[in-house]
């Protein structure tokens, strides 16, 4: 039988003819099962593993989306919980699947390194979402984790696994014998400077390969999300951060117009007056709790636009749409970032399918599976 990957379930905006469950940015997180796992139920010396404390209205799937705007019963939504419950730190909402987390804690200032510490989130890239896990214990080479949805079982797991056996682990903020430790990110409270620091973003910024305002966008960064930058340029008539990806590739974040009157000071106490409703707006712009897209020109985007690899959805008044939309008669369906999607995806736990234009599949045979008239799989 065949199995299909498990996709994101995304958010929804407009309405479709039958009732869908709608929320802003899911994420999930999976893993695969892995053979050298050894099940342990009781903890070693300094195990503070606490057994299944998760929220009764998570685990029996009541609200299906807990409060950090995860899926409930996932290993994300544990780990997250598990932050704010036991280590008081609160992870930004929709932090990503569980393959992303090391990645984008890294760039945001936490150390993430291959030394397992009590509190720490082991985190593997393994399987098609990865997986995060609460570290409750250190013994040596072996780690105790506390998790969810281990083996797509939906509930909690505890085992004892080799440290090595995980791509990392994320020091968020570690406990030391069951007590909090000092928070593992580090703050940069200098003003913008050219020898390098931390931005804290305040609107979503777009990520390019060269500091040109044309330039397609790769990725973006989003509120509360941070950056360590090398290098502070003006070029375009724009002011530039850049730092080296992972890959090894210089990026660029568009800041400012350098012209502007605007007082441009990083984030970490002081504050950042870009993005008003001049000129200087060139993409996109968060007003209200809504996303909108400006022209160089200063006007907003409407209709279909493409950024970077991705079809976005903005009506007549320039705001961009999530969830289902129909447009002459076709069904479409945009996920929580706005991208349309394509090929087959998950939303409210049904499955459906888009082709390649976004053109929601009804009425037809896809894969060898049937979808029917709403283009739910049958």
């Amino acid at each position: 039988m065949k199995v299909l990957p498990f996709k994101v379930t995304e958010t929804g905006f407009s309405f479709r003819k039958s009732a869908k469950k709608v929320v802003p940015f899911l994420v999930v997180g999976l893993m695969l099962v892995a053979s050298d796992s050894v099940y342990a139920y009781s903890g070693g010396n300094g195990s503070i593993a606490r057994g299944d404390d998760y929220p009764t209205y998570y685990k029996n799937g009541s609200q299906e989306i807990d409060k950090w705007r995860m899926y409930s019963r996932q290993c994300t939504s544990f780990a997250a919980f598990r932050l704010s419950n036991v280590n008081g730190f609160e992870i930004p909402a929709a932090y990503g699947n569980a393959n992303e987390w090391g990645y984008r804690a890294r760039r945001e200032g936490y150390r993430v390194d291959n030394t397992p510490a009590i509190g720490s989130i082991a985190w593997s890239t393994a399987g098609g979402y990865g997986h995060v896990a609460w570290v409750s214990n250190v013994m040596g080479d072996n780690i105790e984790i506390e998790e969810y949805n281990y083996g797509y079982t939906g509930s909690y797991n505890k085992r004892t696994i080799k440290a090595n056996t995980m791509t990392g682990f994320i020091h968020f903020k570690d406990l030391e014998g069951g007590n909090v430790v000092s928070s593992s990110k580090v703050f940069n409270s200098q003003p913008l400077s050219s020898s390098g620091g931390t931005h804290y973003f305040k609107n979503k910024a777009a990520i390019k390969n060269q500091p040109l305002a044309s330039a397609t966008s790769i990725a973006y960064y989003s509120p509360g999300e941070s950056v360590h930058y090398d290098q502070v340029l003006e070029k375009d008539g724009y002011k530039w951060l850049s730092y080296i990806s992972y890959s090894g590739s210089r990026r660029y974040i568009q800041l400012e117009e350098v012209n502007s009157s605007q007082n441009y000071q990083n984030q970490s106490g002081n504050s950042s007056n870009y993005g008003s409703n001049s000129s200087s707006t060139v993409g996109w712009k968060k007003i209200n709790g809504s996303w909108y897209h400006f022209k160089s020109n200063g006007s907003k985007s409407t209709g279909w636009l493409k950024d970077g690899s991705s079809w976005y959805y903005l009506n007549s008044s320039g705001e961009m749409q999530t969830g289902w939309l129909k447009e002459n008669g076709v069904w479409y369906y945009l996920d929580g970032s706005g991208a349309m999607k394509t090929g087959w995806y998950q939303v409210s736990g049904k499955w459906y399918y888009s082709y390649s234009s976004g053109a929601l599949a009804v009425n037809t045979t896809v894969d060898g599976y049937r979808v029917n008239s709403d283009g739910e799989r049958v």
